[in-house]
């Protein structure tokens, strides 16, 4: 076996290492797939324009070309931080002035009476795979219709709502808790549930505790607890605006 067979196994399996460590869900899943079409594309044209490429090119450059996409995309989503440029300025899940207030109605209403409620803000991360399993609603967002989803009588309240674009989504979403050791066991399945959807997305989860009324927020796998509703509306300026 030369050193070129030698360097061709290593990036290959290279690629697939670096797939496996960085996908966590299955939409993730689908867009590396999708990048790895783009890659077979690409190839094909250099094969058409450059009849003399050998089979150890073609082999290796697919993976580089993988490889290199995956790179690429995390160095220019880090570029564009130290810019000053987030992510979620690129993204259309603004909250409008009359949601923001209607949200924090119902947050009020729930965490003044005890109500348990776990709200997700979809951002860039697709929370499609959650959606597909939940009970659609697919209405506009307001004070009335969030607040009695959570209510103890209803079949939904136990699960969570998805936010996206201003609409309700969906009710009664279910997530994977989370597997840190580090979480105080005083903290019920709403918080594990918030922590662990953070942790395999960047949306932004909205915890009211129905032992206490405390409102949290977890996003990015941090959990802030206890927080007011002046701070619960500077996450949503700072996390869900442009």
């Amino acid at each position: 076996m030369s050193n070129f067979d030698l360097l061709v196994i290593n990036i290959y399996l290279l690629a697939i290492f670096t797939i496996l460590v960085k996908t966590k869900t299955i939409t993730q899943v689908y867009r590396l797939l999708k990048l790895l079409n783009v890659s077979l594309f690409i190839y094909l044209i250099i094969v058409i324009f450059q009849e003399n490429v050998t089979f150890p090119h073609a082999f290796i450059a697919v993976p580089i070309l993988l490889l290199v996409g995956i790179i690429v995309q995390t160095e220019v989503i880090l570029i564009l931080n130290k810019l000053g440029i987030k992510r979620r300025s690129l993204f259309n899940n603004s909250l409008e002035d009359n949601i923001k207030i209607e949200l924090i109605k119902s947050i009020d209403h729930l965490s003044g009476k005890k109500i348990g409620a776990l709200i997700t803000f979809e951002k860039n991360t697709s929370m499609d795979e959650f959606i597909e399993n939940a009970f659609k609603v697919g209405a506009t967002l307001n004070s009335e219709l969030l607040s009695s989803i959570f209510y103890p009588s209803t079949p939904l309240h136990d699960g969570a709502v998805i936010i996206r674009k201003n609409q309700i989504v969906c009710a009664g979403a279910y997530y994977p808790p989370t597997e840190r050791l580090d979480i105080p066991k005083q903290l019920g399945s709403r918080h594990r549930a918030a922590i662990g959807i953070s942790e395999i997305s960047d949306s932004l989860t909205i915890i009211v505790s129905e032992e206490t009324g405390n409102i949290s927020v977890s996003v990015d796998g941090y959990l802030d607890l206890d927080i007011s509703k002046e701070s619960l509306l500077l996450y949503l300026e700072k996390h869900l605006q442009n």
